[in-house]
C-alpha cells in the first residue's frame, strides 16, 4: 500500500520529519532526513533497544547534524546508510524503508 507522508518542502535541508503510519501489520513508526537534496528513511527503532531513536518531535540528528544520533545511549549512525558508527550497536544498521516522490510528494510503500 502506498501511504502519502508528506510535501517534499515539508523536510528542510540537513532537517528531519517523523511519522506514523497504520499499516495491515500495526503502527510503523518511520523518519526522514534530508541531506544534500536526498531523502533518507529508516524505522524510528534503535537496533540496540527498540526503543525510539528521537529525543523531541522531528528531532534525529546530533548538534552537528552529521549524524543520527540515539537519545537513549547516544549511539551515532550515518545518516546515508544508517550504519551505526559509534554505541553499544556498532556495526548495527537502522532498518530502512522505501520511500518514492511523485510531483513532489513524499510516499512510502508497505
Amino acid at each position: 500500500m502506498k501511504h502519502h507522508l508528506c510535501h517534499i518542502s515539508d523536510i528542510d535541508e540537513q532537517a528531519c520529519k517523523e511519522f506514523s503510519l497504520k499499516t495491515k501489520s500495526g503502527t510503523l513508526d518511520l523518519f526522514i532526513i534530508r541531506k544534500d537534496g536526498q531523502f533518507f528513511a529508516y524505522k524510528n527503532s534503535c537496533p540496540h533497544t527498540g526503543a525510539s531513536l528521537n529525543w523531541q518531535q522531528d528531532q534525529f540528528l546530533d548538534l552537528k547534524k552529521a549524524l543520527i544520533q540515539c537519545s537513549i545511549h547516544n549511539a551515532l549512525f550515518e545518516i546515508d546508510s544508517g550504519y551505526c558508527v559509534v554505541g553499544p550497536c556498532s556495526g548495527s544498521t537502522l532498518e530502512e524503508i522505501d520511500i518514492l516522490t511523485d510531483n513532489d510528494q513524499l510516499y512510502c510503500q508497505t
